[in-house]
């Protein structure tokens, strides 16, 4: 039986890591980290943050949607992986420290699409939407951790934009080595067949059909999240979320005839939230990340200014 871990970097388990413990990863660093951050970056299937009082406050949010992959990596790409190696080279992509990589996830039986369909899908529709992966070898680290400066994951520091104040708060080093890639555009064939290629330097290309891929540190996200939500941009908020919900349900059904059945799963969801909730927007979302999550695994986070 393995222990409760509230913090990667404290007391890890014995369990194997896996792809959601990037995701525990990810939330216990916001779950214990100071309030004067900027943004606030939340799972949503969870309860937890419903009984802080939070709901009530929020009236617009930013959405992310994240699929998590664990790696493989090969310290001699030339050998085992020359042809991407070789397009890599031409780009003159550093892969002198080695090259992770990870394929996407083949479409299952009876899914009305697969997974990589959804996700650019979403992109297309105006989402953010990301695969996060580690680009470190010890994957340990993710229970583990890393160097905590004075006791904490977060380092004060001041990032000033022109539009709007300096905030403090936003730099993260240990969410430096995780990546974030979104999933550019549909590919050819099974989707199996397609691999992400990235390096420590978070150079990043997709193959079968070799193309480069801009890919961010999850430290870059958020900083890059501040500013959307400051801003505005990509916001849902309670004058537009229905017509997010009904989006994000089109998405799933693809071009299938399920979406009847897959809004009735969401209705389901929707009877079990608390009835007293007095914010229908996050009574929704609750209930459409518990959808999505199910029907294709994908994690649906969001970001909420912490003027809240």
């Amino acid at each position: 039986m393995t222990k409760k871990v509230k913090a990667p970097w404290k007391n890890p388990s014995d369990a194997p890591v896996i792809e959601q413990s990037i995701h525990d990863y990810i939330v216990s660093i916001f779950r214990m980290s100071p309030s004067d951050r900027g943004v606030e970056i939340i799972p949503i299937s969870p309860g937890a943050e419903a009984k802080r009082g939070w709901d009530a406050a929020v009236s617009q949010v930013v959405p992310l949607f994240f699929q998590y992959k664990l790696p493989d990596f090969t310290s001699r790409p030339q050998k085992t992986q020359p042809a991407a190696y070789a397009w890599r080279e031409d780009w003159r992509f550093d892969d002198a420290g080695g090259l992770f990589h990870f394929r996407l996830r083949a479409k299952a039986k009876g899914e009305p699409r697969s997974q990589h369909e959804l996700l650019v899908d979403l992109q297309n529709r105006g989402a953010r939407v990301f695969y996060v992966s580690p680009t470190f070898i010890d994957l340990k680290r993710i229970r583990f951790g890393g160097d905590l400066i004075n006791g904490s994951p977060w380092v004060r520091s001041h990032v000033s934009f022109l539009t709007w104040n300096i905030l403090e708060r936003v730099d993260v080093p240990l969410f430096r080595d995780l990546i974030c890639i979104p999933p550019h555009e549909e590919v050819d064939g099974n989707p199996e067949e397609h691999q992400f290629f990235f390096n420590q330097h978070h150079e990043v290309s997709l193959h079968s059909d070799p193309v480069q891929i801009e890919g961010i540190s999850f430290r870059e996200l958020l900083v890059d999240q501040i500013g959307r939500v400051s801003q505005g941009i990509g916001v849902v908020d309670r004058d537009n979320y229905e017509g997010f919900t009904a989006g994000v349900i089109d998405a799933l059904a693809g071009e299938s005839d399920v979406k009847g059945s897959i809004r009735g799963f969401f209705e389901a969801h929707l009877d079990r939230e608390l009835l007293q909730d007095a914010n229908p927007m996050m009574r929704d979302l609750r209930a459409l990340a518990r959808v999505v999550k199910k029907l294709s695994g994908i994690e649906m986070m969001l970001t909420i200014g912490r003027a809240i």
